[in-house]
């Protein structure tokens, strides 16, 4: 009987070390893309967000289904989606409050610093953001007994992410 290289089980069965090296260098590549579209004025520009975004949920759903092996696969599909949910409502929501919460950008300390200090938030509000939905995931895939405390957690990652945005 042939093995599904797409198989649930192979994530669960990897040890620690593979598995943390497999979250790794997906970070690590989405790091990469992100530095890349920081620093080169492309046409892709659109494209290599869209995959920058792809990464968060990836972590998220490889570490649900690592906390949670027996999790169906409409499961891990509906965890993945609510990952693209969730930073699409993130988004909009720190559109519309964001300038509230930040007050006036300093142009000029911009200008000064050739935007490094924009650069470096947006490097550093891409890796909380995968921690955020990591932790998030894992505590959800490991609160899957109790059902409503798992959806809440689920629920959350909306709202922290426009608070870990504010503090960014």
């Amino acid at each position: 009987m042939p093995i599904s290289l797409s198989s649930r089980s192979s994530v669960a069965d990897l040890d620690r070390l593979s598995f943390a090296s497999l979250l790794g260098g997906i970070v690590v590549l989405g790091l990469a893309l992100q530095v890349f579209l920081l620093m080169q004025s492309t046409t892709w520009t659109l494209e290599l967000e869209r995959v920058i975004a792809l990464v968060p949920v990836v972590v998220a759903a490889l570490v649900y289904v690592r906390n949670r092996p027996t999790a169906a696969a409409w499961e891990i599909s509906a965890v993945a989606v609510w990952g693209l949910l969730a930073q699409w409502i993130a988004g909009i929501t720190w559109f519309v409050v964001g300038p509230a919460l930040v007050g006036k950008p300093s142009v000029s300390a911009a200008l000064l610093s050739g935007a490094a200090e924009l650069r470096l938030a947006e490097l550093l509000r891409f890796l909380v953001t995968v921690a955020v939905f990591a932790g998030f995931y894992a505590a959800a895939a490991s609160r899957r007994d109790r059902t409503v405390v798992s959806a809440i957690t689920l629920l959350a990652v909306p709202v922290v992410m426009v608070v870990v945005y504010a503090i960014v």
